[in-house]
């Protein structure tokens, strides 16, 4: 998808993380003694405390601020989903966690269903209905990080 120049580093982390789910459900499928688990189950989470938790902040403050002002009230339901999910996945890897094959594949799905969800909802939304000054805004959070 083309993205603008607002967007572009937090699509980049997409694709960082869209690699990462995919190597997770991949490595879910092998024996549970195997150690690529727990080489996953590392990289998620280090992901997760370098990229994810700066990520999921823009996304929560800045560019929901931004989507919310619109005050559509499909926007507002396309909200809480990605609020549920960033809840959901922050739960999934924080260290400590159960860290079975199974938690494994479930991590690596509920990361991809994400990201593609908010690349083809929000993000599209984004592009089409915010202003300059609010993609700025996005574009500012992302380096200042």
């Amino acid at each position: 998808m083309k993205r603008i120049a607002a967007l572009k580093s937090l699509s980049m982390e997409h694709h960082q993380g869209l690699a990462l789910a995919r190597a997770a459900r991949m490595a879910a499928k092998t024996d549970p003694v195997d150690p690529e688990q727990q080489k996953i189950w590392s990289e998620l989470e280090a992901h997760a405390a370098k990229v994810l938790e700066s990520h999921f902040e823009i996304e929560e403050t800045v560019l929901a601020s931004a989507l919310s002002a619109l005050n559509d009230p499909h926007i507002t339901a396309l909200l809480e989903r990605m609020y549920q999910e960033h809840t959901t996945l922050r739960a999934l890897l924080s260290p400590g966690g159960p860290r079975t094959a199974e938690q494994l594949a479930h991590a690596g799905e509920l990361l991809a269903q994400h990201i593609r969800f908010e690349e083809r909802e929000l993000f599209e939304l984004a592009q089409a209905r915010l202003d300059q000054p609010a993609l700025d805004a996005i574009a500012r959070a992302t380096l200042q990080r």
